[in-house]
């Protein structure tokens, strides 16, 4: 046999001759000496395929730091890549460069590799998917997979048929149309998550509307080609065919009883043996994973169900897809499957795979303009009617325009499968290099665009406007104050307990209670929201966790008098990027008046501060976007343990004569609350939530507030605000000041230092601290100085100087920040940009 070189084209690109692959006799070692022996490295095996992988991997991700900030997702951009190393660029410009892509050796290693890869990263996939979403789906979900499927078929078929005479001979011969018809009209499962996770709309309304359509979509369409593929062989006039047809139908179901039977008992077995499960402190919240002997054999398993899928004529990836349906997301196996595979399978092995259908893109193949319409008119018509009746049941079920277009364009996604197929179709002679040059850039082109499309159009924070006034401030005397309790992990518990015990609810005020255990998306592909259910019989290290945290809130609300507390637990696992939806849209439907998050970092024993989690800057960009787009009032609880301590201890605090600093009263309340008050919406917050406090008698509080002197205030009258101001401070004095229990005083200072050694000094007597963020205030003489040092912004001027460690301030803080005017349905306009900072490592490019 002889040598097949690369071949130069006619545009003197570099190409290859795919037909037959012959390697060299010398070339069969697998590394070189080196370059001082001789020897050129990319001569062989396993040097080429580290700088196949280096190259990829860089120029991608060079790629899309360019097209990222457009919303083009991670997988288009890998393409673009591969196309630019390919013929339509670099091998023509370089051709050393496209010789060292297009060598036999080479492009049997990136299809090796690549599909490897890809078929690890489907098989997480597939475990990382709840089947249960199909039940939970309704009718709407069902009646877009079904119109969104069928009438793309139809479409494309009447197409071809009105187009018959046009067609080419030799797409005739191969079936071209009916091939491309079958996956072009699909919405593939895979394409759809993976974009959604790019755009952060994992679990959005609409988002999780089109993950649920999009895999009743793929069972519908894979058991439907199969069966129907069966019966006409199966019918066929030909001995020799019925009997393959009837062979493939028995060894499809053969193959499907074994993984349901065989396969996934022996896995479940495996996940399921507490010897074979470890916490691993240095995972995402120190989640249980499997051992390292557990998950190399349920590899295994994965590997030998793809091989059989190959045996009995189905696709490598097929096997380990269903395979992990079958099995349970989460912990351990799904966070196992992340933790350990997703960084080095999706983010580095996978380029390879998608860089290669780019690679095949050459775009001087566009010789004949008739072919490359004709095509065109397929793919157009196939779209269109994806879009059209997958929009259309959205809009007979009364989802408004927008969102029915929104989901017509994420039904319409490309992407993964669509260059898997594509290049299966070049190797089996389907698809000419011009028709694969049209397809691919239909592809680049779709893929962008309908991303780029539903970011811009879809920005589901809009729904969370109130339209009313949601606050404590605008809240009736005895009327129930609803909270969003929300907790990260146990240590939350303690601080944020001991806050609502100090809110002192009685019958005559009680409290509403909405606990949300926050958890991030590990191990799953769908977020999850949902009520609180102690499953006694379950899989007690998926639940432990969650019982142990609900049980705490519940003695809390078993302590307090019959009326006055009520408690209703949910538990989100989201990703934190968008964990902020959950908790806007719990508080919205909940009609809640006050958010309480727990601050990303806390005080270590040595007193030092140190992050809560792992994931602290995570954390705070979710406690961000729920500031920016709350529904109702917000507060930062920052825990430093003094209020813990004080619910211990029942109020032993104090001086001999029971008397505080800082003006306290006499008697030995269990809690003791200082507010300082500067002015504005954020403080008359603050000041409104320490009067509800104050309604029991058990809390003792003092609020200080700040002014400047007569002569350096403004001239020419007070506006609106300090109208406020002094309304709501005349209200607190003559309701609830008695100088003892509740006290107040009124501070005249020159200058941020005097107030700063006012707080420093009231602050040691005090077990809680509440102060405004002042978002919406401008900076006076007051902050004068403060906001140049301060750390964290989400705290504002005060709450940033309280929690410092140099300020030497060992007390709670809690900063509110009161309902936003554009929240309450008063100012019309696009809600502000998401904070992204450290949502995710740049590293991941998958679901």
């Amino acid at each position: 046999m002889s040598q097949v070189h690369p071949s130069t084209g006619p545009h003197g690109e570099v190409t290859v001759d795919k037909s037959l692959f012959c390697f060299r006799p010398n070339n069969s070692a697998a590394t070189s000496s080196g370059i001082f022996a001789g020897d050129d490295p990319l001569k062989f095996y396993f040097p080429l395929l580290l700088s196949h992988v280096c190259i990829v991997f860089a120029l991608s991700r060079a790629v899309h730091s360019l097209l990222r900030r457009a919303h083009v997702p991670l997988v288009i951009s890998q393409i673009l890549a591969g196309a630019l190393l390919g013929p339509s660029f670099l091998g023509k410009v370089f051709p050393r460069v496209g010789e060292l892509f297009a060598t036999p050796e080479g492009w049997v290693q990136i299809n090796t590799v690549g599909g490897y890869a890809f078929m690890l990263h489907i098989f997480t996939i597939g475990v990382k998917t709840d089947l249960g979403m199909i039940a939970k789906s309704g009718r709407k979900a069902v009646a877009i997979a079904f119109f969104g499927t069928a009438a793309p078929h139809l479409a494309m078929y009447a197409a071809g048929a009105a187009l018959r005479s046009r067609v080419p001979e030799s797409w005739k011969a191969t079936f071209m149309l009916t091939n491309l018809n079958s996956w072009w009209s699909l919405s593939a499962f895979i394409v759809v998550c993976c974009t959604l996770d790019d755009l952060n709309l994992l679990s959005s309304k609409l988002g999780r509307l089109a993950m649920s359509a999009a895999l009743i979509g793929d069972f519908a369409n894979t058991f439907s080609i199969a069966g129907v593929t069966s019966y006409l062989l199966a019918s066929s006039t030909s001995e020799k065919i019925q009997r393959v047809g009837f062979l493939s139908l028995i060894t499809f179901t053969v193959f499907i009883a074994a993984m349901a039977f065989v396969a996934r008992p022996a896995i479940l077995r495996l996940i399921r043996d507490d010897d074979g499960v470890v916490p691993d402190g240095g995972g995402r919240g120190g989640a249980i994973v499997l051992g390292e002997a557990r998950l190399v054999a349920v590899l295994l398993i994965a590997i030998a169900c793809s091989l059989a899928g190959e045996i009995v004529g189905l696709h490598a990836t097929y096997g380990p897809f269903m395979l992990g349906l079958m099995l349970p997301g989460g912990a351990p196996l799904g966070v196992t499957l992340a933790e350990r595979l997703d960084r080095l399978v999706a983010g580095v092995l996978m380029p390879l795979l998608f860089a290669q259908g780019g690679i095949r893109l050459d775009i001087f193949k566009l010789a004949d303009a008739s072919t490359c319409l004709l095509l065109e008119v397929f793919l157009a018509v196939g779209a269109a009617a994806k879009f059209v009746s997958c929009a259309a049941p959205c809009i007979y079920c009364g989802m408004s325009r927008t969102e029915a277009c929104v989901v017509g364009l994420m039904m319409s996604f490309k992407g993964i499968t669509e260059v898997v197929y594509a290049s299966a179709f070049m190797d089996a002679g389907v698809f000419d290099d011009q028709v694969y040059a049209a397809f691919m850039l239909n592809v680049l082109l779709v893929g962008a665009a309908t991303a780029a499309a539903v970011k811009r159009m879809y920005v589901p924070e809009e729904k969370y406007v109130a339209h009313r006034r949601r606050t404590v401030e605008h809240r009736k005397l005895g009327e129930e104050l609803r909270v969003l309790a929300c907790v990260h992990s146990p240590g939350d518990v303690d601080p944020m307990v001991a806050l609502l015990d100090a809110s002192s609810p009685t019958p005559a005020s009680p409290v509403s209670v909405y606990l949300l255990h926050l958890a991030p998306l590990a191990g799953l592909t769908t977020s999850v929201l949902r009520p609180f259910i102690n499953h006694a019989g379950g899989d007690h290290r998926n639940n432990s966790e969650s019982a142990r945290i609900v049980n705490a809130f519940q003695c809390f609300v078993q302590s307090r008098p019959v009326g006055s507390a009520s408690l209703l637990p949910y538990t989100c696992i989201a990703p934190y990027a968008t964990m902020h939806d959950d908790v806007c849209a719990v508080a919205l439907e909940k009609g809640a008046t006050l958010i309480v998050v727990p601050f990303h970092k806390r005080l270590a024993i040595d007193g030092s501060v140190e992050n809560t989690t792992r994931s602290a800057g995570a954390v705070k960009a979710a406690n961000v976007n729920v500031l920016n787009y709350s529904p109702c009032s917000v507060a930062f609880l920052v825990d430093r343990g003094s209020l813990s301590s004080a619910a211990v201890l029942g109020g032993a605090g104090g001086g001999d004569d029971g008397v505080g600093g800082g003006g306290f009263g006499l008697l030995f309340p269990q809690h003791r609350v200082a507010v300082y008050f500067l002015g504005g919406p954020d403080d008359r917050e603050a000041l409104a939530l320490a009067a509800y406090m104050a309604e029991d008698a058990p809390v003792r509080l003092a609020v200080f507030r700040f002014v400047l002197p007569p002569e350096w205030r403004r001239k020419g009258g007070a506006d609106e605000e300090d109208r406020r101001d002094e309304e709501a401070v005349r209200e607190f004095v003559r309701r609830w000041v008695d100088e003892q229990r509740v006290v107040y005083s009124e501070n005249v200072v020159s200058g941020s230092d005097e107030m700063a050694a006012v707080i420093r000094k009231a602050s040691t007597a005090a077990d809680l601290l509440i102060v405004g963020r002042r978002a919406e205030s401008p900076e006076t003489a007051l902050t004068a100085g403060i906001s140049d040092w301060s750390e964290h912004l989400e705290l504002g001027v005060l709450g940033d100087m309280l929690t410092s460690t140099d300020f030497g301030c060992r007390v709670t803080t809690l900063v509110v920040q009161q309902q936003t005017r554009a929240a309450a349905g008063e100012v019309i306009g696009r809600p502000p940009e998401k904070n992204t900072d450290q949502q995710r490592p740049e590293s991941d490019g998958h679901v």
